[in-house]
């Protein structure tokens, strides 16, 4: 399911129908904080829970465990007849697989929104079926989550940084995303587009984080930093400001990239390249949760991760295959975005995309790049507006086409601010104009 769909309410459900079945149940996840909110929302479900992690008195006579990786690992196995891992893209990890030797007759589920591997790699080696639930388009169509905006706010240059453990260096990263210009970019990025917003930032390390929040502190925006080693106290009074508002921008190191529910999140800057999709989607994610004051979450790319994955909203075909690495480079040879002034542009070479709004290709946004090209045309040529209604109505019989209800409310608010007061029936008009002219075209 993707990020913020609700992967733990789902399996607190099942849990609840084994409990009552009296089937033993462990829940393995990969970080502390993840172990208090699936034990919170248990206990929602009416199941009482022991926790086996750093920090917590054991009670192993409870038949439902919820467990960190880490402390599992160190202590001693609980029974179990199923087994859950949260975050399961983890669980190719030698302390995840050697759970299948200790449970063997135990039935294993696995939850993620992203299964994949940084390699590419599958799961089919682990599991054996993948239950989709649904693609990403339905549960925002179906207001379960907020619809996005995704603007290109810098392209680095991380063409020289090399690659380790199949990620870019860190410190070569951080060493580029420093650059004076880029730190500046990210803050003007902000105050331009997600002014007041409360924005989680990803940065590439601690110093780099931090180096952030200087620039946001310095600029009179409310910040913070926090990071895995910020004292547990501090960093939930830091969490607790933010959902408050009293700070703005949360900048952040691999923290609050799985697992980190503010619903109220309106964006997130992407300050940290990097060749995971695991972890971008993980990352937009945190601001895609709805929330009633939120008409949308707001993605600022300071990282070029569009070039990378492809727009952060675009339904993805998963497998337990994994991805065939021939096919995993993002083809980026065609996209399209809307400007400032809302206009449709084709973007050609990736420095041409700063600024802009990316969009999924459609049919109907191809065709209107046509239209922007006939209002190129007739502004050049000093015509009349008027003509290239008449000159896009003709382009649409040609491809056995009718104007879209986008399309209309598009043509309607361009040409009107380029002078042609029409009226939005004016469209209507035209369409049903075509209509009939298709009719008499396909006879």
């Amino acid at each position: 399911m993707p990020t913020g769909t609700g992967k733990t309410t789902v399996f607190s459900a099942i849990v609840r129908k084994a409990h009552l079945k009296e089937k033993f149940v462990l829940i393995v996840v990969h970080r502390i904080e993840l172990v208090e909110q699936i034990a919170e929302r248990l206990q929602s479900f009416g199941v009482s829970v022991g926790i086996i992690s750093a920090g917590n008195k054991a009670e192993p006579d409870k038949a439902v465990q919820v467990a960190t990786i880490q402390t599992l690992s160190r202590r001693n196995y609980p029974p179990a007849d199923i087994v859950i891992i949260d975050e399961c893209h983890h669980s190719k990890a030698d302390t995840y697989k050697k759970l299948w030797e200790i449970y063997p007759d135990a039935r294993f589920l696995g939850v993620t929104a992203t299964p994949v591997r940084i390699n590419g790699e599958g799961f089919d080696d682990l599991f054996e079926i993948l239950i989709p639930l649904g693609k990403l388009s339905y549960f925002i169509n179906e207001g379960h989550l907020a619809k996005m905006k995704h603007l290109v706010c810098g392209i680095p240059d991380v063409s020289k940084v090399k690659q380790r453990m199949r990620d870019y260096d860190l410190q070569m990263l951080k060493n580029v995303m420093l650059d004076n210009s880029i730190m500046a970019n990210l803050v003007e990025s902000y105050k331009k587009f997600a002014n007041g917003k409360k924005t989680i930032v990803f940065a590439v390390d601690i110093e780099h984080s931090k180096s952030i929040v200087e620039r946001y502190l310095g600029a009179g925006i409310p910040s913070a930093h926090i990071d895995a080693t910020t004292p547990k106290t501090e960093r939930k009074a830091i969490l607790e400001q933010f959902k408050k508002g009293e700070i703005l921008v949360l900048s952040n190191v691999d923290i609050v990239s799985e697992g980190f529910d503010v619903p109220d999140c309106e964006a997130v800057q992407l300050a940290r390249p990097t060749k995971s999709l695991v972890l971008y989607l993980q990352q937009v994610g945190r601001c895609m949760r709805p929330s009633p004051n939120k008409e949308f979450g707001l993605v600022l790319d300071n990282a070029g991760l569009w070039l990378e994955h492809g727009i952060c909203y675009i339904d993805r075909d998963w497998s337990l295959k994994g991805i065939n690495k021939a096919k995993r480079k993002v083809a980026i040879e065609k996209q399209i975005g809307f400007d400032e002034e809302e206009r449709i542009r084709e973007i050609t070479r990736p420095t041409e995309a700063e600024g802009l709004e990316l969009v999924e290709i459609s049919e109907d946004l191809e065709r209107l790049l046509i239209f922007e090209s006939f209002i190129r045309f007739a502004k050049a040529q000093e015509h009349k507006m008027v003509s290239v209604v008449y000159k896009y109505s003709d382009y649409l019989l040609s491809q056995n086409a009718n104007f879209t209800e986008f399309e209309i409310k598009y043509c309607h608010r361009r040409l009107n601010k380029e002078g042609c007061n029409y009226k939005i029936g004016f469209w209507y008009h035209r369409k049903k104009e075509l209509e009939e002219k298709l009719k008499e075209h396909i006879i």
